[in-house]
């Protein structure tokens, strides 16, 4: 739990958030939030949720390693057939 002091900006009341709390939400600054009153408390959520760690096609194929592919298929295609798969 953290603890914040509301503060007077020019027109606005500010409150600060610590960066520990943005991290964990991977909130940035410059994020356009939804603030709602619940009682006594209030709760907030981005109007639009970040993209985390989406990656293209080809990013991910680059990721890939040909030699240990082909390794792991040299190891699998000396096996018997079981059923009645086509090798």
């Amino acid at each position: 739990m953290s603890i914040t002091k509301l503060r007077q900006q020019g027109g606005a009341v500010v409150m600060t958030i610590p960066s520990e709390i943005l991290a964990a939400k991977g909130w940035s600054v410059g994020m356009v939030m939804k603030i709602n009153s619940v009682g006594e408390a209030m709760n907030t959520i981005p109007l639009k949720h970040p993209p985390r760690g989406r990656k293209s096609v080809s990013e991910i194929l680059s990721d890939v390693d040909i030699a240990e592919i082909q390794k792991l298929n040299e190891q699998l295609g000396d096996h018997e057939t079981v059923g009645r798969e086509l090798i």
